[in-house]
């Protein structure tokens, strides 16, 4: 999006118009971001973001935005082959399959149901040009702390951050898991600011979050907006040698779609030898298996006297630093846990020192 710039996005209170009839009660627009494109004037377009930091209407559309787990959503004789298809497909970028698009292979075939399972009929309240499933896949191996770990971090639309300064999170995000070892995944209940500009906005106490240990066929889903990472500090124990960490990610995006994401390559389907799409009988496996969620974990408090883990996050230009208390997880067995902390003991975000500025670490495949 060449010419673009942060100074292009431009912001107003969105204010109803004279004549407009009453609506029901909705969560108000607050912020109409303008994003200009002066070399392309046909590519600006208008996005409409909420109190609550959503795009509008997806917070009243129905969306369960609750942290649940599906132990078992991957029946068991699929986990193998969707796991080598994610060896294959592990590329260092994300793709998109829209609403109304047909899989073409088993991973895009997941990624459809797992979409359609937390969209519902959601969908037909939005564009469906601009609705779809994000997905992309992660692999960590041992040996290399950048490699064991997912670094804490929002999801969101990432070209926009780089061009306009923009944050836009997906309606719901989720983790599939493809084996059963590794650093456990981390959510927090922390928002970002819809403008990078807002940096105070980032800081603050976290007083609740959950964690979830790898399960080969385990899904979970939660708050699109939520910070989220796998710090392999937390993991149950030390890894064995040569374990492979898969999982496979999915963000469900509502009236919005990410710039610059595109399609898996059609040229890479065969060369990849990426498994064939999922039968209907397999999807309807899978379907029903994220029906019945759970809800209510184990609560593992976290001793006042525990020691302050700390993670530095966010290369977009605001940096941040994590402080989270250590809970004492060796002997638990649960398979995800919610992390209570006491009085004072919260995780926090705070400022860290900013370097040289980069760009974000999750970049988009190009055509």
């Amino acid at each position: 999006m060449g010419g673009a710039s942060a100074s292009s996005a431009k912001r107003r209170r969105k204010t109803p118009a004279d004549g407009d009839e009453p609506e029901a009660p909705r969560t108000p627009v607050e912020t109409v971001l303008h994003l200009d494109d002066e070399d392309d004037p046909a590519a600006s377009e208008e996005v409409s973001i909420d109190t609550l930091g959503r795009v509008a209407g997806v917070s009243d559309c129905g969306l369960d935005f609750a942290f649940r787990a599906f132990p078992d959503a991957v029946p068991a004789k699929l986990r193998a082959d969707l796991a080598r298809d994610c060896e294959a497909a592990f590329v260092g970028a994300s793709f998109w399959i829209g609403a109304s698009s047909s899989p073409r292979c088993a991973l895009e075939s997941l990624a459809k149901a797992v979409f359609e399972a937390h969209a519902g009929s959601a969908v037909d309240g939005f564009d469906a040009s601009k609705s779809g499933a994000e997905w992309w896949v992660q692999l960590r191996r041992p040996g290399d702390e950048q490699k064991e770990a997912v670094a804490f971090h929002w999801d969101k639309d990432e070209d926009l951050v780089d061009e306009y300064g923009v944050c836009v999170c997906p309606a719901i995000s989720t983790v599939t898991y493809l084996s059963d070892c590794g650093a456990p995944t981390v959510v927090l209940e922390k928002t970002p600011p819809t403008m990078y500009e807002d940096v105070d906005a980032f800081r603050g106490a976290v007083g609740v979050a959950n964690a979830s240990f790898p399960e080969s066929g385990k899904h979970i889903a939660f708050d699109g907006r939520m910070l989220h990472g796998a710090p392999r500090e937390l993991a149950k124990s030390a890894p064995e040698r040569g374990y492979l960490r898969v999982s496979f990610l999915v963000n469900v995006w509502l009236g919005y779609k990410p710039r610059g994401i595109v399609d898996f390559p059609e040229s890479e389907l065969e060369p990849l030898g990426l498994g064939r799409a999922l039968s209907e009988k397999e999807l309807r496996s899978i379907r029903a298996n994220l029906v019945d969620a759970s809800r209510d974990f184990d609560v593992v408090r976290v001793d006042e006297n525990a020691e302050a883990l700390e993670f530095k996050f966010g290369e977009t230009g605001t940096e941040h630093l994590l402080r989270l208390p250590s809970p004492r997880i060796e002997d638990c067995n649960a398979g995800v846990i919610a992390l209570g902390f006491g009085k004072g003991r919260g995780a926090e975000v705070i400022a860290q020192t900013l370097k040289q500025t980069k760009r974000s670490g999750k970049r988009r495949a190009k055509q």
